[in-house]
């Protein structure tokens, strides 16, 4: 029995590695002539596809050791060097907010232990929520955070967290014209900061240098990072991605590299939607 048992399971294991492979070829081949971006430089894609695909569409955050991802519903935790996933939680939205109506997780940040969940309800987005999570064992640490709909008419595809000013900030979907910023310890709203430009389709964002990086879906596919001084609303292209309309762009983080220059990685969901992939990228010279 053990012996079959054995045999199954190996077979198992290399029909998974050869799919995985096939998909890989298949993703690989649809980005072959994806142009180069302006302003930065590719120094490495990681591609998620399978089960581990379901881990990565949405949000990503890092604390400098580790990733932290978030699917729809699902959270994963991955080493920042490999980015392999070694730790999942399915179902991850708590039940009590599962029965209000939330039911899809997007952008994440991560401080002092805490991953920082934006999740909201579909599809009319009533409610939008700030929910913790323990970033050791990606946990529910019974702590969410209902935030104001005139604020979120179109949900909360995204948060982050600025721990120097300990805020947190959010801004609509479409055309945002103002950062929302809140007390990181209570969530409430602190001020709004008008925007020096409308930000449309921000997927994700995060604090680096004491600047805020935005990761933007526009439709022509330019897909542009853009950095935002928090203090004064101006707003600047930092580099522009050129991933092309087909591809989704997500949420992304930023952490420093050995020099203590920012490496931007970026979650993207492929054209055929069976694959996301993690590009870092670093600031051209």
């Amino acid at each position: 029995m053990t012996a079959t048992f054995g045999t199954i399971y190996v077979i198992f294991k290399k029909c998974v590695a050869l799919i995985s492979a096939i998909m890989m070829l298949v993703v690989g081949a649809d980005e072959k002539d994806t142009p180069a971006p302006v302003g930065a430089e590719v120094i490495s894609k990681t591609t998620y596809v399978l089960y581990d695909q379901h881990m990565t569409s949405q949000g990503v955050t890092n604390d400098g050791e580790y990733f932290y991802f978030s699917g729809k519903k699902n959270l994963g935790k991955a080493d920042i060097e490999t980015g392999e996933i070694f730790l999942i939680t399915t179902n991850a939205i708590p039940d009590e907010l599962e029965d209000m109506g939330y039911d899809h997780i997007g952008g994440l940040s991560c401080h002092d232990g805490i991953v920082y969940a934006a999740v909201e309800d579909g599809p009319d987005y009533e409610r939008s929520c700030i929910v913790l999570y323990d970033a050791e064992t990606l946990k529910y640490t019974g702590k969410y955070y209902p935030l104001p709909y005139e604020l979120h008419t179109e949900g909360v595809p995204w948060c982050a967290v600025d721990a120097e000013k300990n805020y947190i900030y959010t801004a609509e979907w479409t055309n945002a014209t103002v950062l929302n910023v809140f007390d990181l310890d209570t969530l409430e709203l602190v001020k709004t900061t008008p925007l020096s430009q409308p930000v449309d389709r921000v997927q994700g964002a995060e604090m680096f240098g004491g600047k805020l990086y935005m990761s933007c879906d526009e439709l022509d596919g330019n897909k542009h990072i853009y950095c935002v001084d928090v203090e004064s609303g101006d707003v600047q292209a930092a580099f522009t991605r050129n991933v092309g309309a087909e591809i989704e762009a997500e949420g992304m983080t930023v952490y420093a590299d050995e020099n203590g220059e920012p490496v931007f990685c970026v979650l993207d969901r492929g054209a055929r939607r069976q694959s996301c992939n993690l590009t870092r990228y670093t600031l051209a010279d």
